[in-house]
């Protein structure tokens, strides 16, 4: 049962999928939740895409549940598979891109 204070969002990963399909030569938002102190978006990056370097105003966290990302930060590489999850401050500056087709959970704190 689903009420005022709960909500699902997705009850798999093929639901997940389905919401926001891979777009070619594209990463492609989906706003999920904004809930309080908390912004939840899935990102589906097509193969070879890359979000250029960029920075966030608020801590973030940035989980894989699909596909294998290359993350770029701090002058190290990381490379990141479905499962890992990483945190990453306000206002550092970042890179990620796709060696698969990818998708992320991205929660964004503040």
């Amino acid at each position: 049962m689903i009420s005022e204070h709960s909500q699902l969002i997705a009850a798999g990963i093929d639901e997940l999928a389905a919401q926001n399909p891979f777009r070619e030569g594209r990463v492609t938002p989906d706003k999920l939740l904004d809930g309080p102190g908390f912004k939840l978006r899935h990102l589906a990056f097509d193969a070879g895409v890359v979000m250029k370097e960029h920075s966030a105003p608020v801590p973030l966290l940035i989980q894989v549940v699909a596909g294998r990302v290359l993350l770029r930060i701090e002058d190290a590489e990381h490379i990141l598979l479905p499962g890992a999850v990483f945190y990453i401050a306000p206002k550092v500056l970042h890179e990620v891109e796709a060696s698969d087709p990818s998708r992320l959970l991205l929660t964004l704190i503040g």
